[in-house]
């Protein structure tokens, strides 16, 4: 583990919260539901995240059976012919900022974006950063190996949660 990570990893465990710490019912029924379920999931359930630890492979999948997500697009990638998606994957993190850019024309409010390996870099951090800041990002969800960003109308005010996971 890099210098970088560690130290992000240590802020992260003293910030990380658990449903009981959060003030959002939406990130408590996320963490009831979805963070704390270790039950296991079908095969064609699972949405394969081949840089991700398991872990957080099955976190996504978990995510998107609970929130319905049908049209799950992964970029970059070859020949995506998924217009508007439920769940957005972010791969390469040398352009998250330009992907995510690129996508946000179509991302409506109920889609969730997620964005891997947020603390792995300090360039990674920093992208992420400025994507939480975009102004059309309702709601961030930090869980280390990951973060989620979401979009809803619902949500009045801009929030960031750091959850633990």
């Amino acid at each position: 583990m890099a210098l970088h990570s560690f130290i992000e990893y240590l802020k992260y465990s003293w910030k990380a919260k658990g449903r009981h710490g959060t003030h959002s019912p939406f990130v408590y029924d996320l963490v009831e539901n979805v963070l704390m379920d270790k039950g296991t999931i079908k095969p064609e359930s699972v949405i394969e995240y081949r840089s991700l630890p398991l872990k957080y492979e099955n976190l996504i999948s978990r995510i998107a059976l609970y929130y319905g997500c049908k049209n799950v697009l992964s970029v970059p990638a070859e020949n995506s012919t998924i217009q508007k998606p439920d769940m957005l994957l972010l791969n390469d993190s040398r352009q998250w900022a330009v992907l995510f850019e690129h996508y946000a024309p179509v991302l409506n409010g109920n889609t969730i974006v997620v964005v891997p390996h947020i603390h792995q870099t300090v360039l990674q951090t920093r992208a992420w950063g400025k994507i939480v800041a975009h102004p059309q990002v309702r709601m961030s969800i930090d869980l280390y190996g990951i973060g989620l960003l979401l979009f809803r109308e619902e949500f009045k005010e801009k929030q960031h949660f750091v959850l633990k996971y």
